[in-house]
């Protein structure tokens, strides 16, 4: 399941096609008719994960590297390695942000698989 949320692909059946655009996420699958959006608020578990991801580039792209930089080279000049980690931290969760979406609901439904009946799949 996590395989197809990377692929950005529906956790329940694996179509594509989800979006509508980079940040507009279709609110079911056009394959299965599964609804997304379990509950109010479903998706902040999503920023989590983008959010997780963003610390985790930025702490390889950047922090690591001021470190050994600062302990191998005390003179060598760090700023290039602090403009690299910037731009990941602002351009990560831009491109990251479709994948965390489809990645949530795949997590998700992996931890409460849905169940033939919920009060969110009334149309």
């Amino acid at each position: 399941m996590l395989g197809r949320g990377l692929a950005k692909r529906c956790a329940v059946c694996g179509r594509g096609h989800l979006f509508d655009g980079w940040f507009t996420m279709k609110p079911r699958c056009p394959g299965c008719g599964y609804r997304f959006e379990r509950e109010e608020g479903f998706f902040l578990g999503a920023v989590v994960v983008n959010l997780a991801v963003a610390e985790a580039l930025m702490a390889i792209l950047c922090i690591v590297p001021v470190i050994y930089l600062s302990a191998t080279r005390p003179d060598a000049a760090i700023w290039p390695v602090l403009v690299g980690g910037l731009l990941a931290a602002v351009m990560a969760p831009i491109a990251f942000y479709p994948f965390s979406r489809t990645v949530w609901v795949a997590f998700e439904l992996m931890l409460r698989p849905a169940a033939t009946s919920e009060p969110s799949d009334a149309r």
